[in-house]
């Protein structure tokens, strides 16, 4: 399923012309929370309502309302001193009780302080009142987190569940805070016309209640077609590793050839440790030497090559640019120039640091990772990976860009990246081979990757810390579990064929 995300204004103009002056869709919308709310309890309750002044309170008290007609104990605190008039007065004839202030522990808090239109932190007397419920159900954001940047402010509530309505934010994809996302297409909106940013969670949430999960987005098959071969599929070239962090080519290596059951080819100095981790993989010393190639990948553990980077950035192939190659692009001015007018697809995966040293030299103004990240691939006309929990994959010009959330933080590990940088250019590899969007190949790559993190922590006992090489370990299952099981159409192979090349 894709999922499409759209800002506070243009949820709200979409909105406009189905408001009406009555609680309809405040009703309808708080049916959704109500219900919600009902499946994460297990029988009677205490619940406390957070309400606000605007619609998000309103929305709170209704479906407090309903709750505390199906029998549960229900308090509501309007935090500003005002509510919604009619909301208020359909909870208190429900049998909810308006208190001063909340009493606790609760079982369930339900956040409906402020909307998509609040900024900045909220009042002092919120600090740490989501930790005194055993669970907590926000209305369409959590309150604190900005709608359209997923930025948190210093006092804000950290969800376990946000239910949306309409259409998902972007803050869904961006805030770890919102937790399991859900939306309910209530009311049913109009949004030609807008750009939307796709966003996904590469892990699929183990209870959705009955509406719709911000889920991950499946991929066509892999499996490689009757007439295909070991060149078919996209042959990635990785120049990857030194002296200094030798690990990291054989972390890329790996993760490519998890990702792909076409050629990896590796070029450099760590050629001997990187064949004999991987025997299957083809390995020359030097860039110039490597043959046949579809995609390339340049820079986890590296060192300093300005000359290799620049004799890449003249080839015509897709080229990923990680870690120490982004290095060089933040301090060489003319491999900045370079990139700006190279006609090939470009990808550059940043993390945070990364990417804040490079924007510094590019020009990037200083504002939140979203709009940063955006500004970066418009700078410097390629495309942009801000990697993190929420991964951003900006893309230059009027393209809309993506936000994958990993759905865990497990893969805040040394060589993550690197794995990354491997599957990414074996995706890659097969997009240009196969005619297919370079944009969506890496955001799968990136959906992958999160999910092979989580994969990689879970033991018998529950999760626990994993590592680079676990992570490799799992980008086979998580590929699996994040595709579809039909053999895609390659244009060489034949349906109707029953033997394949797979030398």
């Amino acid at each position: 399923m894709v999922h499409k995300a759209y800002t506070a204004q243009q949820i709200r103009a979409a909105e406009k012309p189905l408001l009406d002056g009555s609680d309809t869709l405040m009703k309808s919308a708080a049916h959704a929370v109500a219900r919600v709310a009902e499946a994460m309890l297990q029988g009677p309750s205490r619940v406390v309502v957070l309400a606000g002044k605007g619609g998000n309170g309103g929305d709170a008290l209704y479906a407090g309302a309903e709750l505390a007609l199906a029998g549960h104990r229900v308090e509501a605190w309007c935090v500003f001193g005002a509510a919604h008039s009619r909301a208020l007065e359909a909870f208190s004839d429900a049998g909810g009780t308006l208190v001063d202030a909340p009493r606790f522990p609760a079982d369930l808090l339900i956040d409906g302080v402020v909307g998509l239109g609040a900024a900045g932190s909220l009042p002092e007397s919120l600090v740490g009142i989501g930790d005194l419920a055993e669970k907590v159900l926000a209305v369409d954001v959590p309150s604190g987190i900005a709608a359209d940047t997923g930025e948190a402010a210093p006092v804000h509530i950290s969800a376990d569940v946000t239910v949306t309505f309409g259409g998902w934010r972007l803050a869904h994809a961006l805030a770890a805070q919102c937790g399991t996302a859900l939306l309910a297409d209530i009311p049913p909106l109009v949004m030609d016309g807008y750009e939307p940013t796709w966003i996904s969670r590469a892990t699929a949430p183990a209870e959705s209640f009955g509406l719709t999960a911000l889920g991950p987005v499946i991929s066509g098959s892999l499996e490689p077609g009757a007439r295909d071969d070991k060149y078919t599929g996209g042959v990635v070239g990785i120049r990857a590793g030194s002296s200094t962090y030798p690990g990291a080519a054989v972390l890329c290596a790996a993760g490519a050839v998890a990702a792909t059951s076409a050629m990896v080819r590796y070029a450099g100095p760590q050629a001997a440790e990187v064949v004999r981790a991987h025997p299957e993989i083809v390995v020359a010393s030097r860039l110039e030497d490597t043959g046949r190639v579809h995609a390339w990948v340049y820079g986890p553990g590296a060192g300093d090559g300005a000359s290799e980077l620049e004799w890449l950035l003249a080839r015509r192939e897709p080229l990923l640019i990680d870690a120490d190659g982004i290095s060089l692009l933040a301090r060489h001015e003319h491999l900045r120039l370079r990139l700006r007018q190279r006609e090939s697809y470009t990808v550059l995966t940043p993390h945070d640091g990364e990417a804040a040293r490079l924007g510094e030299s590019a020009g990037v103004i200083a504002s939140d990772r979203f709009t940063e990240a955006k500004q970066l691939a418009d700078l410097l006309h390629c495309t942009v990976v801000r990697k993190g929990r929420a991964s951003i994959i900006a893309r230059a010009g009027n393209r809309p860009s993506y936000v994958v959330d990993a759905g865990n933080s497990w893969a805040a590990t040394p060589g993550s990246g690197d794995v990354l940088a491997g599957v990414a250019g074996a995706r890659l590899a097969r997009a240009a081979v196969m005619g297919a969007d370079a944009d969506d190949a890496i955001f799968h790559a990136v959906q992958v990757h999160g999910l092979a993190a989580k994969l990689a922590a879970e033991t018998k006992f529950g999760p626990a810390p994993t590592c680079a090489s676990g992570i490799a370990a799992h980008i086979r299952e998580a590929t699996a579990l994040l595709t579809e099981k039909q053999p895609s159409q390659h244009p060489r192979s034949g349906a109707d064929e029953t033997a394949g090349i797979w030398c």
